[in-house]
């Protein structure tokens, strides 16, 4: 009999889901009326998993809301309504758990998601499965499958070392980048990155049946560039776009809205040969963190 472990994250996901009507990549996307989509998403964080015990409660109420969030912004989507599932063990501190919530309500008021319900339950350790509801002007959610042989590939900001800076427990979700990204008309796809550039790059080469290269002196480190490429949870958008789009740099969440003039750099483009993903000429590794297998 096969286990997970066997199967891995992403073989499984793919098996459980395949007689599933497929209706989006980061989130789900259902019609919702005339004018817009409904968009719905989930995510799981759990202790020694996500977070370890010197996570403040602060970063872990942040970390839980901002995945699902970047989730939205992945594609192209506000939103609007959270429901948190707590799950601990009766010894849990229950002021770690107000100050949690208390997080979510500073996010509320920086992001606009509001928690709006959950329920709680006893388990062996702290875990927070956050539910999400948004929405996307019809028909304009950006998915991972509109690549073409041509377009360049981008990212919006620096990618690895997150566990080791912390990031992963304080990053921003790129909601405002997304929405420019997609009233721009430009992007042809788009996920954010949270497994590694080189594993996230491949879905959407998958998903589009097409190919890429990387020009490795372009990518953008935190680090090393094997850090850039395999660490994981940066939560920066990655997208695709035709070879005469350009991109200004936006600002970050909340500062001023003017773009910079400076423009952001493609780090490589999309080849017509299905699912090869090259670096600097040379066949890439995949061997970023996958659960179940490590």
């Amino acid at each position: 009999m096969k286990t997970l472990k066997d199967i891995g994250e992403h073989n499984a996901i793919a098996a459980l889901t395949a007689n599933l009507k497929a209706v989006g990549d980061d989130c789900a996307v259902l019609p919702l009326d005339d004018i817009y989509d409904l968009v719905l998403t989930s995510d799981p964080l759990i202790r020694n998993v996500h977070f370890t015990a010197e996570a403040t409660p602060e970063q872990i109420g942040h970390k839980a809301v901002c995945r699902v969030l970047s989730d939205f912004a992945a594609m192209g989507a506000e939103p609007q309504y959270l429901l948190v599932n707590v799950v601990a063990p009766p010894e849990q501190d229950f002021q770690t758990l107000e100050k949690i919530y208390a997080e979510f309500s500073n996010l509320w008021k920086t992001y606009g998601a509001e928690v709006v319900g959950g329920d709680l339950a006893q388990g062996p350790t702290l875990e927070l499965h956050v539910f999400g509801v948004g929405r996307v002007p019809k028909g304009t959610a950006l998915l991972r499958s509109g690549a073409k042989p041509g377009d360049r590939i981008y990212v919006t900001g620096p990618l690895g070392g997150s566990q080791a800076s912390g990031k992963h427990l304080s990053f921003e979700p790129r909601l405002e980048w997304a929405k420019a990204l997609r009233e721009s008309g430009l992007v042809t796809s788009m996920m954010d990155i949270s497994d590694g550039l080189a594993t996230d790059l491949r879905h959407i080469l998958k998903a589009s049946g097409v190919g890429s290269m990387l020009d490795g002196s372009l990518i953008p480190c935190n680090g090393t560039l094997e850090q850039a490429l395999y660490d994981g949870e940066d939560f920066e958008l990655l997208f695709t776009a035709p070879p005469d789009a350009e991109f200004p740099m936006f600002p970050t969440f909340g500062k001023a809205k003017q773009a910079a003039t400076q423009l952001l750099p493609s780090i490589g483009k999309i080849t017509d040969r299905p699912e090869e993903l090259l670096l600097d000429g040379a066949p890439l590794a995949g061997k970023a963190f996958e659960h179940f297998r490590g």
